[in-house]
């Protein structure tokens, strides 16, 4: 969101708007009241305990054994059906778009060194303008077969063995070299293939659970007055129909 300008600027609007509006209330003495009193404390608590949250989930984070042991845990329980996958190649790839000057031709030279044996993770980390996988050496991970353009689909059918190469690709996207790590047949994905997602699952769990007990503590030094909630609650009923 925020890597666009024209987002950035509305934002700013947003909040010079806000702070022009806050600066009108308080001039007209909006603020003065019981009622605004209270909404501020409670603004002001509520941004406290936001800021608690936040501190409390970076002193939290899960040891890399927890999340391991929860990504295991999950993997063994989970619907068979969920983990079947079709048959798949896992890929990397260089692209150049095709606004770049001499696209077509600076392709053929990284294909040609490629091809001599230079390092393809680091032709693609020098040279990819792919930003979602130039920082992995350009690992795009697995791969249905058939599934995304057609050209690159059809290019990537005809590479059987790990390390294969294919000429330069043409798509919507750029140009493209594409070379094979892996291929999968169809079946139940190993832990590996899906030990990245899991591991994210289990670490919003644990700090939920974490966060849950620091609640469950802190609720212990309170005692609910319930007379006063009764009161209030019996403000809202209904009235029966006569």
């Amino acid at each position: 969101m925020l890597s666009r300008p024209a987002n950035v600027e509305q934002l700013a609007s947003n909040l010079y708007a806000q702070r022009m509006m806050a600066g009108l209330a308080q001039a007209k003495g909006l603020a003065s009241s019981p009622e605004a009193r209270a909404q501020l404390q409670l603004a002001r608590e509520k941004a406290l305990a936001d800021l608690y949250w936040a501190d409390f989930d970076v002193s939290h984070q899960p040891s890399d054994e927890a999340l391991e042991a929860y990504a295991q845990s999950t993997y063994r329980t989970m619907d068979e059906k969920a983990l079947q996958a079709p048959a798949r190649a896992r890929v990397r790839h260089i692209l150049v778009k095709a606004a770049t000057p001499n696209a077509r031709e600076r392709m053929n030279e990284l294909l040609t060194k490629a091809k001599a044996g230079s390092d393809f993770a680091q032709l693609a980390r020098e040279n990819s303008e792919d930003q979602g996988s130039v920082g992995r050496g350009g690992d795009i991970g697995f791969v249905a077969e058939g599934d995304g353009d057609p050209s690159f689909a059809r290019a990537l059918a005809v590479l059987k063995n790990p390390g294969d190469l294919s000429d330069v690709v043409e798509t919507p996207y750029g140009y493209h070299i594409i070379r094979l790590e892996e291929r999968r047949d169809a079946g139940k994905r190993p832990f590996d293939e899906v030990r990245e997602g899991l591991r994210m699952q289990a670490r919003g769990a644990l700090i939920k659970e974490a966060r849950a007990k620091e609640v469950q503590k802190l609720l212990a030094g309170g005692q609910a007055n319930e007379a006063a909630i009764n009161t209030f609650s019996s403000q809202f009923k209904p009235v029966e129909p006569r």
